[in-house]
């Protein structure tokens, strides 16, 4: 079999919890239509061409793979930017209505005493570079010293009421998806677009 991959062709293995999330990674390459989906499915082509090799005897291998892109791509005239899909494993959605479990933290240190703390944070990060549970004047002097240390963002100083003494954690919340829910897995191929 003669075939000859263009020069301008892109194939990806993607995944995604949806298949339009999946489709989702290859936007930069390929033109997708308002649903975030690509020119066409080929899923079952490339199925029925990997089970007419099979019926032959001959195993699939990646010079398959690249003849049926080269062949598929010619035969639907493809231009730049169209792309076409196989599902290799489609995904499964998570159908828990709710999705997430919660568990309680006992407070099994005592009653809870609160401080307040002044905290800087980086103003554009939101990280906390530093904090002091002593005075106002204390974070002025901690501001000054990160500044001159090196710190060249803009700081900004906040309340804040902390656990000293007992439980500081209160609960722990988690993502948990249904138990049938899975990844789908998608070749993506077709011709850059320009």
């Amino acid at each position: 079999m003669n075939y000859c991959i263009m020069s301008n062709f892109r194939k990806f293995e993607v995944t995604g919890a949806t298949k339009a999330e999946a489709l989702s990674n290859v936007k930069e390459y390929f033109a997708l239509n308002e649903d975030g989906n690509v020119k066409g499915d080929a899923t079952q082509a490339y199925k029925f061409a990997k089970k007419k090799a099979q019926e032959a005897g001959k195993a699939w291998t990646k010079s398959d793979d690249n003849a049926f892109f080269n062949d598929y791509l010619t035969k639907k005239k493809a231009i730049a930017g169209e792309a076409y899909v196989i599902t290799v494993e489609s995904a499964v959605a998570d159908t828990r209505e709710r999705p997430y479990a919660i568990t309680d933290v006992k407070n099994e240190k005592g009653k809870r005493k609160y401080k307040t703390i002044y905290q800087l944070t980086d103003k554009a990060t939101g990280a906390v570079v530093g904090s002091v549970d002593t005075t106002k004047a204390d974070a002025k002097n901690l501001a000054k010293k990160l500044i001159i240390d090196g710190f060249h963002g803009e700081l900004e100083c906040r309340y804040t009421h902390q656990v000293v003494e007992g439980e500081p954690v209160a609960f722990y919340a988690k993502y948990t998806p249904s138990k049938s829910s899975k990844v789908g897995v998608y070749i993506v191929f077709g011709i850059e677009k320009d």
